[in-house]
Formats: structure tokens, sequence, C-alpha cells
């Protein structure tokens, strides 16, 4: 009597099942790259955003100030609270520029420090806005 074997295609081989997770780890580590990629952008922007608005609070003071008393400050810090960074530190100066006797330019920068920035020169992150102050 002749009898058949059956053979069981159904299952998966060791080796298909480790091929399988080692494909599956490299698209997760990839995605985690990305998140954290995207994470750290979101953060930047935060504080940039955060530096516009501390430079626009600075110009606003500036240019509310009587015109003979409008002058020059040096760095000074500035504090935010951001999202889990509390006592963030910015860096505001004042640059007051006497273009002739009756007009003044004001250049407010805003600087900081994140991650210690990977830019080959090594500077801080910087925001600058300028306007021209005359006198009324």
């Amino acid at each position: 009597m002749l009898q058949t074997a059956l053979k069981n295609n159904r299952g998966l081989t060791l080796v298909e099942v480790t091929i399988s997770l080692v494909v599956l780890l490299l698209v997760m580590l990839a995605l985690m790259q990305t998140a954290l990629l995207s994470i750290d952008s979101n953060m930047l922007n935060v504080l940039r955003d955060n530096a516009v608005n501390i430079a626009e609070e600075q110009m606003k003071e500036a240019r509310s100030t009587a015109f003979d008393s409008v002058t020059s400050s040096a760095a000074a810090p500035v504090l935010r609270n951001i999202r889990n960074i509390s006592d963030f530190s910015y860096s505001a100066a004042t640059a007051v520029t006497n273009i002739n006797i009756d007009t003044k330019q004001i250049v407010v920068t805003v600087s900081w420090d994140w991650k210690q920035r990977t830019a080959a020169n090594g500077d801080p992150y910087t925001h600058t806005i300028s306007s021209i102050l005359s006198r009324s």
C-alpha cells in the first residue's frame, strides 16, 4: 500500500521570521529618527518665535522713549518659560546709531543657545530687527 506524505507549508521558518524582524527594526529606527528630528525642529521654531516676541517688545519700548533719551543698551538676559523649560535665557541688546541730527537707527538683536549649535562658526542663534526713529 502506497502512503502519501502531506507537507505542511502553512508556517514560517525561523530564518523568515528573523529577516522580517530585522526589516521591521530598521523601519522603526528610521521612524524614530524622523520623530526626533521633527521634535527638535519644532522646538527651534518655538524658541525663534519667542525671540521675535522679545525683539518686538524691546523695539516697542525703544520707540516709545523720547527721541533724545533713546540710547544703546548692552546685552541683558531675558528669561522665559517655554514648554517644559523654565527660565530659558535669551540675550537682548539694543544699538542706537545717529544717522543725522533728526534721525536715529535702532537695531535690536536677540540671541540664544540651543543644543550646542553645530554650525561651523559655533555662533548662537540670533534674530535682529531694525527701525528708524525720527524727531517729531
